[in-house]
């Protein structure tokens, strides 16, 4: 990368801190924090990445992350400055002595000195996640992330620590713009083999790319997968086998009895390349010493499973047939997805699996790029949202413009504090559908599945619907403001979500995004209400069932949703006022026909016993009971305050007995279907 560039993106990487300190409301080093690790698990190269930031004598450290199979723990050490400039270096007794403070934070973890206090803080969180995964993962990782230039040239060694080695890491600026500017693709694997993979090409019939053949021993398939986990698949396979389960029990069934046999029973790995070097062993052979951009695009299940059965098995007769296609730079994401498509059987992965929702980020940059929002109270004049689909996309196109004054307009009419990605979409969107929980598992695996929920319904893009998206993105990012202003003291990510999402719920998704967009803000009502909504969400959030001491996971448990849900709020009468009508008829029906006519019966006795309803709102529910019964569908506006009425009883503890006096097990609630 040229210094010109380098400087660039350094005075670029000052102002996205900034921005995202504006959206977040926090300082500058919590920002960056924040920025990086969301960067990083968005691409796969940490998982489920918290930002958790502490500091003692001696002692530091900014966050964590642990890989969905519990293979990896990764700790971080974020430093930043707000400097820009060429001089500002960091050198190897920086380096040391930042490793020296994680190091020291790893040991008071595990000697149980360093929480004392505050069972449900986030650090006790962290110090809980960390002391029971030290001793079983196959890797921890010390991260060091900072926004200067490391004169630091060669690999750290790994530290011993307990008996365990420990990986040390540094990302500093030049790696960071290099990350940043090479879009969509991750930092590339080389992979390496000393001994040399004996290999045969096909004839060379194509200028695009070249195959070769090739016999891999498992415990070099499994030491790439320890070393690189699962950045190694395709980003798109990866996806899908996240969802599904990435260890298939046939093969680890051969890996245990018939070791030798699995060259035979298994069909392989299909990988790809952008370069090969090649060698000659003793006997003249063409052999594999190094590949570069390695990725695995079929047999990730393969690829798992020889690695976990490592654990307890001795795959040491373990061959594996690897079809590597070598395919040139320029051409790698045009043929790289199609390899994927059409070679994936055992594990069966489809093209559907691997694109189906790509046209809907296409289509929500494309209109975004055009859409023009109207002035608030942030930005004076007409806007664009930047929605930027692949990373660096916002970076590359302010580079795009030649001049520093043809960037400074692209800036004012692309703000960078309008940008948002496609985790943060998912975020949003997710939150508005009522899935905090799902929220709460991170950004990565929230993705992953809201991906899944794409692939199953059908959503148009228009300009309505990016409207609307804005909308949800103000209020998400409001909300998150409002929240961290209240100094809760930890799990900020946790609150604004399941805010967000109490508050859609107790207005029945009728906040009025039009009049969201329109203003490029919250009401002062609706301000209000998240405020004192979140004091409510905190509570049971930081509070736990008995049995239950970690916050982090539960808020990922649906019983966590429902006791939020099942949180006693009214809406205030200033928010009523602002509500949209919104016609519910149909959802209304459907919820009527999933009950039964003693459901809204125990209603009414239980409406006359406790005094909550009036003998007008009694004879609305038993004429529900008497259409149910008669099997006529009762009027839109009957049918509308009667579902209130549900929804209102249920919320004070109501719970309708069913014909014979209990509920199916398992059963939701009537208050529960008619939402």
């Amino acid at each position: 990368m040229r210094e010109s560039d380098l400087d660039f993106y350094a005075y670029n990487l000052l102002e996205e801190v900034r921005a995202y300190a504006e959206i977040n409301d926090s300082d500058p080093q919590e920002a960056f924090a924040g920025l990086v690790l969301e960067q990083l698990s968005g691409d796969g190269l940490t998982e489920d990445a918290t930002v958790v930031r502490f500091k003692d004598h001696g002692v530091e450290v900014s966050g964590f992350g642990l890989s969905s199979d519990d293979r990896c723990l990764d700790l971080f050490l974020t430093s930043y400055s707000p400097r820009a400039d060429e001089d500002h270096k960091i050198n190897r007794s920086d380096v040391e002595a930042a490793f020296r403070r994680l190091e020291n934070f790893l040991s008071r973890c595990l000697a149980g000195t360093l929480v004392k206090n505050e069972p449900s803080s986030e650090l006790a969180g962290m110090a809980t996640t960390v002391t029971e995964k030290f001793s079983e993962v196959d890797k921890v990782r010390f991260i060091l992330i900072s926004n200067a230039r490391s004169v630091v040239r060669d690999p750290l060694a790994p530290l011993t620590f307990q008996d365990r080695q420990i990986i040390r890491d540094v990302w500093d600026l030049r790696r960071l713009a290099n990350w940043t500017m090479s879009g969509s693709r991750a930092e590339p694997i080389v992979a390496e083999f000393p001994d040399g993979l004996p290999c045969l090409g096909t004839p060379d019939t194509s200028k695009d790319y070249g195959v070769f053949l090739a016999i891999v021993p498992g415990n070099d398939l499994a030491d790439l997968y320890a070393r690189h986990g699962a950045r190694l698949l395709e980003r798109n396979v990866r996806s899908f086998l996240q969802v599904k389960g990435a260890v298939n029990t046939g093969i680890q069934k051969t890996l245990r009895e018939h070791p030798e046999r699995f060259l035979a029973y298994n069909n392989g790995i299909a990988a790809t390349a952008t370069a090969v070097d090649f060698d000659t062993d003793g006997t003249s052979q063409r052999v594999i010493r190094r590949i570069h951009d390695l990725q695995i695009v079929n047999g990730g299940q393969t690829t798992a499973s020889i690695h976990h059965a490592r654990r307890s098995t001795d795959i040491s007769a373990v061959l594996v047939q690897m079809k590597l296609t070598v395919v040139s730079p320029e051409r790698l994401d045009d043929i790289v997805p199609k390899i994927s498509a059409y070679s994936n059987t055992q594990n069966r992965v489809t093209a559907s699996d691997l694109k189906a929702n790509a046209g809907f980020h296409v289509d929500v940059e494309r209109i975004m790029r055009t859409l023009w929002a109207p002035p608030g109270p942030t930005h004076d004049s007409d806007t664009h949202w930047f929605y930027e689909r692949a990373r660096g996309q916002y970076a590359n196109a302010v580079t795009g413009e030649l001049t520093r004054s043809r960037q400074k307009i692209f800036k004012a009419i692309n703000p960078p504090d309008q940008k948002f990605t496609k985790s943060e979409l998912a975020k949003f969107e997710v939150s508005w559908s009522m899935r905090p929980q799902q929220v709460s598992l991170g950004a990565e695996k929230n993705f992953t599945l809201f991906s899944e929920w794409l692939d199953q319904h059908s959503v148009t893009v228009d300009k309505n619907y990016c409207r609307h998206l804005v909308a949800k993105a103000i209020l998400f990012r409001r909300s998150d403001k409002l929240v961290a202003r209240q100094n809760f003291g930890g799990y900020k990510a946790n609150i604004v979500a399941y805010t967000v999402a109490k508050l859609v719920h107790a207005t029945g998704g009728r906040l009025d995004l039009d009049r969201i967009w329109r203003t490029q803000d919250l009401s002062p009502a609706t301000r209000e209400a998240v405020i004192e909504l979140s004091a409510l969400v905190q509570k049971v959030i930081t509070s736990p069932p008995g049995g239950r001491t970690h916050v982090g996971e539960w808020a990922k448990k649906d019983e966590c949703w429902d006791a939020v849900r099942d949180i006693d709020w009214v809406i205030p009468g200033q928010l009523e006022i602002e509500l949209a009508e919104i016609d519910t008829y149909a959802a209304d029906v459907e919820a009527l026909h999933a009950s039964t006519p003693d459901n809204w019966h125990d209603l009414a006795a239980w409406g006359d016993a406790t005094g909550t309803f009036d003998a007008a709102q009694r004879a609305t529910v038993r004429e529900i009971a008497q259409a149910l019964m008669q099997g006529y569908t009762p009027a839109g506006k009957q049918l509308r305050a009667a579902s209130v009425l549900m929804e209102l009883a249920r919320k004070r503890g109501f719970r309708p007995m069913g014909g014979d006096g209990q509920q199916p097990p398992g059963a939701p609630s009537v208050g529960e279907q008619m939402r």
